[in-house]
């Protein structure tokens, strides 16, 4: 099981933006930006879904994704599998979330983003390198 260090975390919390990134069983890739995403735990995060199309046909048949992000705090790409919900707590917490953040928006799904691999997207001899 893979815990987030507190740097991870911090750097995640500071990120306006993150790329979150599927494939279709073809092995069709598909990369899209998204802004609604938070740590739920030390080994998870929830993605907000307001927008997905794509990136929904591609989960329905292919859980595993990637979440990469750079910002003022460095950046890391994480890996892992999703679960998703469009009922039950979890998308109930995730409407009130994002809500808070713009009234307007409307999630048909939350995505609980269980974090198998870390690695780091910084220059430098370590770029690429998994950290956890």
């Amino acid at each position: 099981m893979v815990t987030l260090t507190n740097e991870i975390k911090e750097s995640i919390a500071a990120a306006k933006t993150a790329f979150l990134a599927t494939s279709a069983q073809d092995g069709t890739p598909n990369v899209v930006p998204i802004g609604a995403f938070k740590v739920l735990d030390d080994s998870t995060l929830l993605i907000s879904d307001q927008y997905f199309n794509k990136t929904a046909k591609n989960l329905a048949g292919n859980k595993k994704v990637a979440l990469s992000w750079w910002g003022d705090k460095a950046g890391f790409q994480i890996k892992g599998t999703v679960t998703i919900y469009t009922d039950g707590e979890i998308f109930t917490q995730d409407v009130a979330w994002v809500k808070g953040i713009k009234a307007s928006l409307n999630p048909k799904a939350a995505l609980v983003l269980k974090i198998t691999d870390v690695y780091s997207i910084r220059p430098g001899p370590d770029a690429g390198k998994k950290i956890l």
